[in-house]
């Protein structure tokens, strides 16, 4: 059994141009099959000429040669052994995509970051059990071998939302094949873009590739921040990465990226000109790069800052949130308030940067009491034995004992609606409960301009009140 990946359809006369660019295909990309007309994979030998390639033909049977007419694609074959769906198992560059947009706003971060251990978290955990859920759908809907290993993470919601991801990646496709048949589906591809970032490499989730347009698709299972693919860099690299692996293939002129966050119900598109593209890598990427991988360059707070593991201890951070509140203006007028008396400027921009402030200063508080804990001490500072709260040794003994006294230690609570969904699924949730369940106004809350969401009309004595028709203000 084995595996072909089709890289270059053949067209069914052949000239001599035509010809010298086969030749070099099979030379740079290493190709070794063909598929004939009638989907058979048969493995190439020795020289092309103007009319046919040449068969190994190894067990004696079958043709020597196939005429042009006859191919299809040519490609590369591999042994068909299962594969095991490992996201987990990716190797992360210093400069990585998914780091981009930190490195290329901040170029000390990489070599600050590199003091500090790699952290886990349980949304790193779920999104990571997506990944290769999704692999693992794909691979088996292009009849590869696969193997999924088993996790606790893998839900009825995660399997709906990966079903979603495959549909998104085989509409992609089938978009693609309709302006170039040829057109054929990576998983997983490792993509190399170190022409232009020092040992820079990555991952693509699903990459289709063809004439015209390629197409970068990247999952998003997280569900904290909405990622858009407009002017995205990591996408941006995956794209660059590609397109040295298939550029000298396919005749590409243009690059779609696709974005899919299915728990927010995030599609984002962008496509951009593989000219611009290059010249975005040339002007922008690479000199940043080289300063990024030398740790050189001015720290620089700013969003790209959300997961660097620097935060707790930068500086430039901690400049950005603890500069000293605007002063007000020089015009004093009679209606201004008392100097002691915070402006509304001054209360919009404490309020604009508070969600921010409390989420660094959390990252803070834990850094240092995870140092405390190893012995470090800080001046001012020392470790103390927190609050604690009383627990049962053991509950089963506890109930044993509560119910023999003649009492019922256990309360009984209905299921909340995310619990409940689980319980049913979310279409017997819906078809039961459906009428049953309502989303009340949320409560209102103060945000910057930029948030998505649409400002509240306030009740005010002027809104709530018309004046009556011929009434003055006398």
């Amino acid at each position: 059994m084995s595996n072909y990946q089709a890289l270059l359809a053949i067209p069914d006369s052949v000239g001599d141009e035509e010809l010298a660019h086969i030749e070099d295909v099979i030379n740079q990309v290493g190709i070794t099959h063909l598929e004939d007309s009638d989907g058979a994979i048969r493995r190439i030998a020795g020289h092309l000429n103007k009319k046919s390639i040449p068969l190994a033909n190894e067990d004696g049977t079958g043709p020597k040669r196939l005429s042009f007419g006859k191919v299809k694609t040519l490609g590369t074959i591999e042994e068909d052994k299962p594969e095991t769906a490992g996201h987990a198992g990716r190797a992360h560059a210093v400069l990585s995509a998914s780091s981009a947009h930190r490195w290329l706003n901040c170029t000390p971060a990489p070599r600050l970051e590199e003091q500090y251990p790699d952290s886990s978290s349980d949304a790193a955990a779920e999104g990571t059990a997506a990944h290769e859920l999704a692999e693992h759908k794909l691979r088996n809907l292009q009849g590869l071998p696969s193997t999924l290993t088993s996790t606790d993470w893998i839900s009825e919601e995660m399997d709906d939302y990966t079903d979603d991801y495959v549909d998104n990646v085989v509409a992609e496709l089938d978009r693609a094949q309709k302006s170039s048949p040829a057109a054929f589906l990576a998983i997983e591809q490792r993509l190399d873009f170190s022409h232009i970032v020092p040992d820079g490499f990555g991952t693509g989730d699903a990459l289709i590739v063809g004439d015209g347009t390629m197409t970068v698709i990247d999952l998003k299972y997280g569900k904290g921040v909405e990622v858009s693919a407009v002017g995205n860099p990591q996408m941006r690299l995956y794209a660059l990465g590609a397109l040295t692996q298939f550029g000298m293939i396919y005749n590409i002129d243009t690059v779609r990226m696709v974005i899919f966050q299915p728990r927010l119900n995030n599609i984002s598109v962008d496509e951009v000109s593989v000219a611009e593209l290059v010249q975005w890598a040339d002007i922008v990427v690479k000199p940043r790069a080289q300063a990024a991988i030398n740790g050189e360059g001015e720290l620089t707070a700013g969003e790209w800052c959300r997961f660097c593991r620097h935060a707790p201890q930068c500086t430039a951070l901690a400049a950005k949130y603890f500069a000293p509140i605007p002063k007000e203006a020089d015009e004093v007028t009679p209606a201004a308030p008392a100097p002691e008396t915070l402006t509304d400027d001054q209360i919009a921009q404490i309020v604009t940067w508070s969600g921010e402030l409390k989420k660094w200063l959390s990252t803070v508080e834990k850094f240092a009491l995870d140092k405390a804990n190893s012995g470090h001490a800080y001046p001012g500072l020392k470790l103390v034995e927190g609050r604690s709260v009383r627990k049962y040794t053991d509950e089963a003994a506890v109930a044993a004992a509560v119910e023999q006294s003649g009492h019922d230690p256990y309360e009984k609570k209905l299921l909340g609606v995310t619990a409940m969904t689980r319980l049913l699924g979310k279409k017997q949730f819906q078809d039961t409960l459906g009428d049953l369940v309502h989303k009340p106004a949320g409560k209102p809350t103060l945000v910057p301009e930029s948030d998505k969401r649409p400002a509240l009309a306030v009740a005010t004595p002027e809104t709530v009140f018309q004046p009556l028709e011929g009434a003055t203000n006398d």
